[in-house]
């Protein structure tokens, strides 16, 4: 009996000084809006380059401390540099699935005043993405192993996206750094391709999110911290 319960303790102990990880979402939107010239839900053009739009609706750990709802501001995004390696297609008749890859890009988030980022028609504009880069830069990285997931059948016409991100620089890359190690994040959420949930120009509407998996500092145990969780 003893030496089972040296054993379980032994583990206890290893499982207290494990580092912890901070639970996602640390950025959340909907919506944000897609656009790639010439291409369409089901097809891309490879070489063309996908760019993304998006006004942060929410933020938690590590970034908890800012009020994405203060009016006197807005907490933006942009991605872009994607290029398409092309759409690649899966199924049967009427149960096709689409599939498109993209190299390397950036992504930049951005805090602003006033509140005027808006999404105008037919971007590129004079707006887009011009109001949504016009603040404080307070993170900025690369995105990497991007790609859509689209279909023909769903009746909302829904799909997802996804990519990788390696946050590099801004005000506050401290905090998604900490120790100088970027955390791992990613960007993820549902697509839609609706035509009446878009303005003209736009190829997708994106309800996402970045989870951001920061480690919380290794904490210390003792044998009388062990001995008190059995009392």
């Amino acid at each position: 009996m003893k030496i089972r319960f040296t054993m379980f303790t032994a583990l206890l102990v290893c499982a207290l000084a494990a580092p912890a990880q901070a639970i996602g979402p640390a950025l959340d939107w909907d919506p944000a809006y897609f656009w790639e010239p010439g291409a369409t839900p089901t097809n891309s053009i490879p070489g063309s380059e996908m760019k993304i739009v998006g006004v942060v609706s929410g933020f938690g750990a590590p970034l908890a401390f800012l009020d994405a709802n203060d009016p006197t501001k807005d907490y933006t995004f942009y991605v872009y540099g994607m290029i398409s390696n092309g759409t690649t297609a899966a199924g049967i008749p009427g149960m096709m699935f689409y599939t498109t890859t993209y190299g390397p890009g950036f992504i930049e988030v951005y805090e602003g005043t006033p509140r005027d980022a808006s999404f105008d028609p037919n971007p590129p504009s004079a707006t887009v993405p011009a109001n949504f880069t016009n603040g404080t830069l307070i993170l900025s990285g690369t995105i990497s192993g991007f790609y859509t997931q689209t279909n023909n059948f769903t009746a909302f016409m829904t799909g997802n996206a996804e990519g990788q991100i390696s946050w590099t620089g801004g005000s506050l890359f401290g905090v998604v750094s900490p120790g100088g190690q970027p955390c791992p994040s990613l960007f993820t959420g549902g697509l839609t391709w609706y035509p009446t949930l878009l303005p003209a120009g736009y190829l997708f509407r994106h309800d996402g999110k970045i989870d951001i998996d920061c480690p919380t500092p290794t904490g210390n145990s003792t044998w009388g911290r062990v001995k008190s969780l059995y009392r």
